[in-house]
């Protein structure tokens, strides 16, 4: 038996399961449903954007990134980047929240804002930074790592916690809360850039650099694949410490421009509002 590719592995090997599934359908159709309310006011990007991201999870979790994701640490991290960085900036970009708030009924919606402000404390900036870095490394210790190879609802909680540690840390970056206690500038962004990028380096670094195994459960699934578990393994760093920072690069940079360039607007805006105030009184009699 030979090692497949992470991309034969995206239409082969699939196993459908409700747990997944059901989830994903349901959330896509209340979606769906919310944007067709609006009458056609919804920007459809933001649908596509969000159905791609629910794509994305049925995929890392469906496909044969699943089944192989005991055997080869590679494959593991391809599904972890799916989970962690993917499937949630797409969700993100879906702009949910903002959606539930349109399309909710009237009477419905204050309701719905006092609960999007009971946890607005743990999307601000600091707690979503902090609970990214504690879910990326955490996971990564042998002790854990190891007892979710063994433990299917383990592994199925990690991979939540993935999803969930993915929505907070791009949260921040994507304005996903529709009225933040406050909002990052183009400055802060790329700080928050940077202080995200750290657990993922940090991580994949020492995987990809050591000199010896440091998940043994991979070792004789690798070898019965005819691979090596270590070059495996440094080839997993690489894909948290590379792919993982290249994507967050792209997308943070992308967002701090876009911030500055609003922010540039609004000192344009100020300023010819300023002007237009101020002429009359230039033009009047002393």
């Amino acid at each position: 038996m030979s090692a497949p590719s992470p991309f034969s592995l995206l239409v082969s090997h699939w196993t459908l399961s409700p747990s997944v599934l059901v989830p994903a359908l349901a959330g896509a159709a209340v979606y769906l449903i919310g944007a067709r309310n609006l009458g056609g006011t919804w920007p459809a990007r933001r649908t596509v954007s969000f159905l791609a991201g629910a794509a994305c999870v049925v995929v890392a979790l469906q496909s044969g990134l699943d089944a192989y994701d005991d055997r080869l640490l590679s494959i593991h991290m391809w599904q972890h980047t799916l989970l962690l960085l993917v499937a949630p900036l797409l969700l993100l970009g879906g702009r949910p929240l903002i959606l539930a708030l349109r399309a909710a009924p009237p009477q419905r919606r204050s309701a719905l804002a006092r609960v999007l402000a009971g946890t607005r404390r743990l999307s601000a900036p600091a707690p979503a930074l902090g609970v990214f870095a504690a879910v990326v490394i955490l996971t990564h210790l042998p002790v854990f790592y190891e007892a979710t190879l063994r433990h299917a609802a383990l592994h199925d909680f990690e991979h939540a916690l993935y999803l969930g540690a993915g929505l907070l840390m791009w949260s921040p970056l994507l304005d996903a809360d529709p009225a933040p206690a406050r909002r990052l500038d183009g400055l802060g962004r790329l700080i928050y850039l940077i202080l995200a990028m750290m657990p993922m380096a940090l991580v994949g670094a020492y995987l990809n650099r050591r000199a010896t195994l440091f998940y043994p459960a991979y070792g004789a699934p690798a070898r019965a694949l005819g691979i090596s578990a270590l070059d495996d393994q440094g080839q997993a760093g690489a894909i948290m410490w590379v792919v993982g920072n290249v994507i967050m690069v792209a997308v943070g940079l992308w967002t701090a421009v876009a911030a500055m360039v609003a922010e540039e607007r609004r000192l344009v805006a100020r300023e010819a509002r300023a002007g237009s105030v101020a002429s009359p009184d230039r033009g009047s009699p002393a």
